[in-house]
């Protein structure tokens, strides 16, 4: 819980903000309170949905594990998507993303893939899950486990007003119980089993997977451990955006890129290097593109609704938090196969100037 008083204080000291959702008045946390970390929502009456932590991360398997875990772990398998938090609220199902806000997209979507009675047999239940698939309006890129739309995949559960995450027995229990999708789960290991999750992460490697979350029973302790071709995959579907995105974002890949294969060396070391600069300069060469035929460079999303009003709320949220770089294509909303389809473009600015620029043949200095 946060009392009134301090969640005011928060406010005015512009550590929280006020949000409104249709009839939900909630605040999100842009700085921690009391303990509560950046992304909490604050609830009336003073109820939190903990904002999702972040996970260390084991670059080496043979050295990180013995390192990180005393005790067995269950691997499940991380999804390529992006990451909510749901629950039913005076008889309302929503959807919060990971800063915090009520995510429209979600909350349309949600009773396709669960069953909101869960929540009658639940009430105070909070689903964390990770919604993925092409056809998501945040991610340029997908996972190999959803060839169209979207899909929605439980991979924690927490009490509202209760900290951290139930045990993972627990959390089994009640998936199966209530027909929850959940992340694919690959089994139980021990910090010295280094060779057994080497040749799960190989096998995941060689399906395009993005990679491990490792958790203890108790579900306190865990670490994230991707896949080889998770980071070249990150920089193929990013490399227009090269100089949009901090720099770090492509040094921090090719960097786990090369520990992961100096710990499992690939038979055919040459085809992966020349992957790796096809998935760089493909990218730029499509931004290249779209400079000369279209004067921009952007990247196009096409999402579905299951209302027309869930599209229009997301419109609002887009325009009102992604302002000029985000661009509507003209009809949207339009119906097809019993949904409200919604297409947009977002602007990469800094490459679409720079193009703009060295194509129209100005000098640039270094």
């Amino acid at each position: 819980m946060i009392d009134l008083d301090t969640l005011q204080q928060a406010i005015e000291h512009h550590r929280a903000e006020v949000l409104k959702f249709e009839g939900l008045e909630y605040a999100r946390l842009l700085e921690p309170v009391n303990h509560y970390p950046r992304g909490s929502v604050v609830l009336p009456q003073g109820a939190v949905v903990p904002g999702y932590p972040s996970i260390g991360r084991i670059q080496s398997l043979e050295a990180g594990l013995p390192r990180q875990f005393d005790q067995p772990f269950w691997a499940e398998e991380k999804i390529d998507g992006f990451n909510v938090r749901m629950l039913r609220l005076d008889g309302a199902l929503y959807a919060f993303s990971r800063g915090g806000f009520v995510c429209a997209f979600s909350t349309d979507r949600v009773p396709d893939f669960v069953d909101p009675a869960v929540f009658d047999a639940e009430p105070d239940l909070v689903l964390c899950a990770e919604i993925a698939g092409p056809d998501t309006p945040y991610l340029e890129g997908s996972t190999p486990r959803v060839s169209e739309d979207v899909q929605l995949f439980v991979f924690d559960l927490m009490r509202l007003g209760q900290p951290g995450f139930l045990p993972q027995d627990e959390k089994f229990a009640l998936i199966e119980r209530h027909h929850l999708p959940p992340a694919p789960l690959h089994g139980q290991f021990t910090p010295q089993d280094t060779e057994a999750l080497g040749q799960l992460i190989r096998k995941l490697d060689a399906e395009g997977a993005e990679g491990l979350v490792l958790k203890t029973a108790d579900g306190i302790h865990r670490a994230k451990y991707v896949t080889g071709e998770s980071c070249i995959n990150d920089i193929r579907v990013c490399a227009e955006q090269l100089l949009d995105l901090p720099p770090e974002y492509f040094t921090n890949r090719l960097t786990r890129l090369a520990i992961y294969l100096a710990e499992h060396p690939p038979e055919d070391r040459a085809s992966l290097e020349w992957e790796l600069g096809v998935a760089l300069l493909a990218g730029l060469d499509g931004a290249i593109g779209k400079s000369r035929t279209v004067g921009r460079v952007s990247h196009t999303y096409r999402c579905r609704f299951r209302e027309e009003a869930g599209a229009r709320r997301f419109i609002h949220h887009m325009q009102t938090t992604g302002g000029r770089h985000v661009r509507f294509v003209e009809g949207t909303p339009y119906q097809e196969g019993g949904y409200w389809v919604l297409e947009f473009e977002r602007l990469f600015d800094r490459i679409t100037g720079t193009l703009a620029s060295a194509l129209a043949g100005d000098r640039q200095y270094d």
